[in-house]
């Protein structure tokens, strides 16, 4: 599976939200500068968040973006199919389905249909705490695995 950049960009923007104590606000420029993502793509990204409760945003001094639920009760598939649309791709191959000129090959349909439930199942496990988690601790190996050399 491959996120797109949108996808990608959206995962990094919300991790970068779960860094904050609850009800803090983040700022869009801050967070594009922090994360090198294009500042205007960043908007367009963090406004279908808020559409679909993932983000809230606050007005006036201090405003700006925030989580609208507490990482642990967002889910990355949640994250995606707000991003991205449906999970499953439209163009999957069902069982009888016809192709022009031929019948859709019941094995492939099957094929289809477990890989698209596996990558969902996942995509359910993960959360949004459980991926800032991850990046934390990456961070801390990677911090303790630098070498001086004089």
């Amino acid at each position: 599976m491959r996120l797109s950049k949108k996808a990608e960009y959206g995962l990094r923007a919300l991790i970068y939200a779960a860094r904050f104590p609850e009800g803090t606000s983040f700022q869009i420029k801050d967070l594009a500068e922090k994360n090198g993502i294009p500042k205007k793509f960043l908007e367009l990204i963090l406004l279908e968040l808020k559409n679909a409760g993932i983000l809230r945003s606050r007005r006036g001094v201090g405003g700006g973006y925030l989580l609208g639920r507490r990482p642990e009760t967002i889910r990355s598939s949640e994250i995606i199919r707000a991003i991205e649309g449906p999970l499953t791709n439209g163009a999957v191959v069902k069982e009888g389905s016809k192709i022009p000129g031929e019948q859709a090959s019941p094995a492939v349909a099957r094929l289809v249909r477990e890989t698209s439930e596996a990558i969902e199942s996942i995509l359910d496990r993960w959360t949004l705490a459980d991926l800032a988690r991850e990046e934390q601790e990456a961070t801390e190996r990677k911090r303790r695995h630098v070498m001086y050399f004089i």
